[in-house]
């Protein structure tokens, strides 16, 4: 496990909370926190639809409540879903895409992890720039 910053916990356990809001319909929660470059911690839950495409990630809606409140950029993000996923704790392609378009820099930190039981599985954490999982993003 890596050694995260008391900020980065803080990070993980604003989104666990945020995933209890998530509305799920067949898949499994999942909760974000993003540090905007106001220094503020924005936080956002999935919600799925019954209609393909329709519902948003946790990572887009903690990045758009951010934008909401006027940041237009993120220093930092966290992942947590529900250990009912198989795989592993990361943000998928669209979501990563939305946060190279909003980060400060390609090198800022994913945290990522699963959750059980109202916990954070500290075994489970894993940070990565954001260059490391998007290696080639879409740019102008």
């Amino acid at each position: 496990m890596p050694k995260l910053s008391e900020t980065q916990t803080l990070l993980l356990q604003t989104a666990l909370k945020a995933a209890d809001s998530a509305y799920v319909l067949w898949g499994f929660k999942v909760g974000s926190a993003v540090i905007a470059e106001d220094g503020q911690t924005y936080e956002g839950c999935n919600i799925e639809s019954w209609i393909s495409g329709l519902g948003i990630c946790a990572e887009r809606a903690a990045i758009n409540h951010a934008l909401l409140h006027g940041n237009r950029k993120i220093r930092e993000v966290a992942v947590v879903l529900s250990s009912q996923c198989t795989g592993e704790p990361r943000p998928c392609g669209v979501c990563l895409q939305h946060i190279s378009d909003f980060a400060q820099n390609p090198q800022i930190k994913v945290i990522m992890a699963k959750a059980d039981g109202g916990k954070v599985l500290f075994n489970t954490v894993q940070v990565k720039t954001l260059d490391e999982l998007l290696p080639f993003p879409y740019q102008k």
